[in-house]
């Protein structure tokens, strides 16, 4: 009981920071997404709403937190009829529930992680729009999006000592290689060859760290449209440069975009023609950050029957300054600059 009581008495602060996007709305939820992308602000937000005593917050990352603690927190609740809502922070692990009779909230940053009759709501790091909002910068939007390239999403792409502390030896060095062949074609078998030339490893190994890196929603794989072929990119695209000094703007506007098609929550695809589309949507996107519209245009008229064959009836093209628009065999392309692109969901 003393570890609970701890937790109850010395409970942080909980205010109104900043709003995001997505809002929690309601308890008995399991609040999903990467570590650093604001899960405990989204709580504290809505916890600001109940008096200190109502609440027990238990930040399960706490060094200072047993595990064991918990077989208690039944009758601990029970002996505290005040408490009218409990929090369970950064939960990595299943855990019986069904005897608690208080609401929820639940935080995790594993995609595989299920309670029965719980909502899950997932929060991804922040998009353009969001950074904008936060940073409350009053610079010209290029500036802004000069700024939202170089600082990435989170803090993981900005504080290279955390990923010391977040990612094992093996998962960094699988990050790494991620990094240097980022848009590259990935097979699981020659990153394993080439991670056995410098660390002792299995197979086994390192496909189970990739599933983890997936899981955690540090990496997101891309499937080719036809064929059993996989790009992986970084959910936060600015991981790259904090793991790699070889310069590839090119790749890396390929994951800033890729970042923002999140918002979907759609299934996307690749191949040789469009970085990213879907058929359900009937979309594609081609990442073009510094081709002029001459040549984007005769690229549109080389593809528009791909497109057409794929049931997609607009192709964006996705720049850094460029914008038009027109019309091929009844597909709509458009060539938009980033920011417009970005804030136009």
């Amino acid at each position: 009981m003393k570890i609970l009581n701890f937790f109850y008495e010395n409970a942080p602060k909980f205010e109104i920071d900043y709003e995001r996007k997505v809002q929690i709305s309601q308890a008995n939820i399991i609040l999903k997404g990467p570590k650093k992308s604001g899960k405990k602000t989204l709580i504290f937000n809505y916890l600001s709403q109940f008096k200190p005593e109502e609440i027990l917050f238990l930040n399960l990352s706490d060094i200072r937190f047993e595990k064991e603690s918990l077989k208690q927190l039944g009758v601990f609740l029970q002996n505290h009829h005040q408490i009218k809502i409990l929090c369970l922070y950064d939960l990595d692990f299943t855990l019986d529930l069904q005897d608690i009779k208080i609401p929820i909230i639940v935080s995790t940053d594993k995609k595989d992680l299920h309670f029965k009759d719980f909502k899950e709501l997932w929060l991804d790091y922040f998009d353009f729009e969001e950074f904008i909002s936060i940073n409350k910068k009053n610079l010209p939007i290029n500036h802004l999006v000069g700024l939202f390239l170089q600082t990435g999403r989170s803090e993981l792409s900005r504080k290279n000592e955390l990923l010391k502390q977040s990612f094992n030896f093996l998962e960094l060095e699988i990050l790494k290689y991620l990094a240097k062949n980022l848009g590259q074609q990935i097979s699981i078998s020659k990153l394993f060859l080439e991670l056995k030339t410098k660390i002792k490893t299995s197979k086994d190994s390192v496909y189970h760290a990739i599933k983890e890196l997936e899981n955690r929603y540090i990496i997101y794989p891309i499937m080719h449209g036809e064929k059993k072929l996989q790009k992986i990119y970084f959910r936060d695209f600015g991981l790259r440069n904090n793991l790699c000094i070889y310069k590839d703007f090119a790749h890396l506007f390929e994951n800033v975009i890729l970042n923002e098609l999140f918002k979907f929550q759609e299934d996307f695809f690749y191949n040789k023609y469009f970085h990213f589309f879907s058929k359900e949507l009937k979309i594609a996107y081609i990442s073009s950050p510094t081709l002029d519209i001459d040549l984007i245009k005769i690229r549109a008229r080389k593809i528009v029957s791909k497109a057409l064959e794929l049931g997609i009836y607009n192709v964006i093209f996705i720049t850094l300054s460029s914008e038009d628009s027109f019309l091929e065999q009844g597909v709509k392309f458009e060539i938009l600059p980033f920011d417009k692109f970005a804030l136009g969901f």
